[in-house]
């Protein structure tokens, strides 16, 4: 798997701008948004592994598609950096279960996706 934060086919793509192409202009956003809805779930403290992530992983989906107009769904791209962004999270925070989730956790995750959508955007 390549780097996506260094391998990006533009030049004017950045972690908070990455979603700018969907409607949503700062990736602030998209974080805030995704920890309330875990928080609303039940999520309160990061607990590493791949159960965690899923939550991440829906929570984020669902935030997403909340501030876009994409018809209720997905773009294939979106979902790839999603799922990319999951497996290089959970790994980074596998041995980290002290691990902020609001501060840590969840800017890792989506600097994550921000960078694979950067890389997989066409």
């Amino acid at each position: 798997m390549s780097d996506p934060l260094s391998d990006r086919q533009t030049a004017d793509c950045t972690t908070t701008t990455s979603f700018s192409d969907h409607g949503v202009d700062d990736g602030a956003d998209l974080i805030t948004a995704t920890y309330y809805r875990l928080l609303d779930a039940g999520y309160r403290e990061f607990e590493p592994g791949a159960e965690f992530f899923a939550a991440i992983e829906t929570a984020f989906v669902r935030t997403y598609l909340d501030r876009v107009d994409d018809a209720g769904r997905v773009p294939d791209h979106v979902a790839a950096a999603i799922d990319d962004a999951r497996e290089r999270t959970c790994e980074e925070f596998a041995g980290r279960p002290e691990a902020d989730l609001r501060t840590e956790v969840l800017p890792a995750f989506y600097q994550q996706v921000a960078g694979f959508h950067c890389s997989y955007r066409g």
